[in-house]
């Protein structure tokens, strides 16, 4: 059997309107050794649930209504605030719970929260051997459909009969992986899981993410390739592979890979997509795809540059002009799009339209200047220098196969100018550059690094922490790590310095900043007793 979380059903379900949202259960007992079980519960019923036709909010989707709602992304929620996040991710039910382990015995308690109605339902119990977890979470989610919906068709039998079977050891791997803080953790965790059960889907594809997002693209590919068609990762999975064959130089074959998936997911993400391969093979549907992907969102700048840059490959200079003139009215002050309908302008001869939109797009920058006229010339080399912008299905954001493009190249140099700002103690001037270099990429853990520099040395620490956190949110650092501990240690947050000084060693156990600031910890902490045996104060 092919091991896979997608339930295959063998009866025809009626479709559910309705959205739940699962939780990571509650560790009542406090044990350490298996906090990975609250995670194990939301990844586990998640897609049992899912196969019986019920929307499930995705756990990347839970994180980020967490973010947004400013709640832990893995501590216990009130029910107030359960609801708040139901509503942020438009969830009708949602499931919770909590667990206890003793003498290897687990114990699970399990409700449903009617977030219209605001009913909780009675509690459902589920006991059962530790190694039994996925047994156990099966049982569990069928009670939950049948409190769901008392006209469940399935028996109990035939619904444990359609799990996959796995190690738990395998299934722990995976969900210690999803949790580690850090890509090298994760990646190990994921091959524990692949050697314990090789046809496993999910630690597949998630290997093949954290390869995607760092644009080894070959890696990717060959693990995005593993995860099987069933799987409940699959559309997914077959989306990045497409990208990957992308940017591997191979247009035509991105498209074949990506057009089963507009099929069963007809959203902006996929045609747009579409157009931009379409596009880069000189085909004649890219401009029907674009079509499709405003129908889906019409207010996406993105999809009306590349729509441009499209009509502007082809020399159909009008169309093109249109194109990039409703770009900036989503996204106004865009200087590509600005640049490109100029050199469209230009080529119709609306000569003092294309000076006003070159000159808007350029700016007082020199440094964006230099970047845009330096791709001026010919339209072959325009073409060339100017990149589509790619859409993700988890989040807008640019993808691109160099990672030298303009927008890039302006980020580095809002940060060099400011670092030089820094240097000069210039901190305000320095602020405004590195929050415009976070504007333009609000992943860029260097540039919070250097803002949180800047309001410790203005002593606005919580303004400070909020930027460390936020950049090894993006990346994890030894100097984000150590910053963080020297701020905690001036409010004397000793635990929390701590903590963040054992971070910084683990990733780099010979630091010799670490270890001087350990060294400082332990000494604030020796102090009280040095004072208590007659030291003065």
């Amino acid at each position: 059997m092919t091991l896979g979380f997608l339930l295959a059903l063998v009866v025809a379900l009626p479709a559910a309107a309705d959205t739940l949202l699962v939780l990571p259960f509650e560790n009542v007992a406090r044990n350490g050794d298996v906090e990975w079980l609250g995670e194990s519960f939301a990844e586990g019923l998640t897609p049992r649930l899912a196969g019986a036709g019920h929307g499930l909010v995705p756990r990347e989707e839970r994180r980020a209504g967490l973010e947004r709602l400013g709640l832990p992304p893995n501590g216990p929620l009130t029910r107030a605030s359960m609801i708040r996040l139901a509503e942020e991710v438009d969830a009708d039910w949602v499931v919770f719970g909590s667990f206890r382990v003793e003498d290897s015995r687990l114990r699970v308690a399990a409700r449903l929260l009617d977030v219209r109605r605001l009913v909780l339902s009675d509690t459902l119990d589920e006991e059962g051997p530790f190694d039994q977890l996925l047994s156990l979470q099966g049982r569990l989610a069928w009670r939950l459909l049948r409190a769901l919906d008392p006209t469940f068709p399935l028996s109990l039998d035939a619904f444990l009969a359609g799990l996959p079977r796995m190690r738990v050891s395998a299934f722990e791997s995976y969900v210690r992986g999803l949790l580690a803080p850090s890509r090298d953790q994760q990646r190990r965790y994921f091959l524990q899981a692949i050697r314990l059960e090789p046809e496993f889907p999910a630690p597949a594809f998630q290997l093949g993410r954290l390869y995607f997002d760092e644009q080894d693209y070959a890696n990717a590919t060959a693990w995005l390739e593993k995860v099987a068609d069933e799987s409940r990762f699959a559309l997914d999975a077959r989306f990045h592979l497409a990208l990957c064959r992308f940017f591997a130089g191979d247009p035509a074959r991105a498209r074949e890979t990506l057009l089963p998936v507009a099929e069963r997911l007809p959203v902006r993400a996929v045609w747009n997509n579409l157009g931009v391969f379409a596009s880069r093979q000189g085909a004649a549907p890219a401009a029907g795809y674009f079509a499709r992907a405003l129908q889906d969102d019409p207010t996406d700048p993105d999809v009306y540059f590349n729509l441009g840059l499209h009509h502007l490959r082809r020399q159909d200079w009008n169309p093109a002009a249109e194109a990039f003139a409703q770009s900036l009215e989503l996204a106004p002050g865009d200087p590509e799009a600005l640049f490109l309908r100029a050199q469209a302008l230009e080529a119709l001869g609306r000569w003092e339209e294309a000076r006003q939109a070159r000159q808007q797009a350029l700016g007082d920058n020199p440094a964006l200047a230099l970047s845009l006229e330096r791709r001026q010339g010919e339209l072959d080399r325009l073409q060339q220098s100017f990149n589509a912008r790619l859409v993700l299905l988890d989040r807008s954001r640019r993808q691109t196969p160099e990672t030298g493009s303009a927008r890039l190249q302006h980020v580095a140099v809002h940060i060099e100018r400011g670092e030089d700002l820094l240097a000069r103690g210039e901190t305000e001037a320095a602020r405004v550059e590195f929050t415009e270099a976070i504007l333009l990429d609000p992943e860029s853990h260097r540039a919070h690094l250097l803002l949180a520099e800047v309001y410790r040395r203005e002593d606005r620490l919580p303004e400070a922490i909020s930027e460390l956190r936020a950049s090894l949110w993006s990346q994890d650092t030894v100097p984000a790590r150590l910053r963080l501990a020297e701020i905690y240690l001036l409010q004397n947050r000793i635990e929390q310095a701590e903590e963040q000084v054992r971070a910084a060693l683990a990733l780099d156990p010979a630091n010799a900043e670490a270890q001087a600031l350990a060294a400082r910890i332990r000494g604030r902490e020796a102090a009280p007793a040095s004072r208590g045996n007659g030291a003065k104060p």
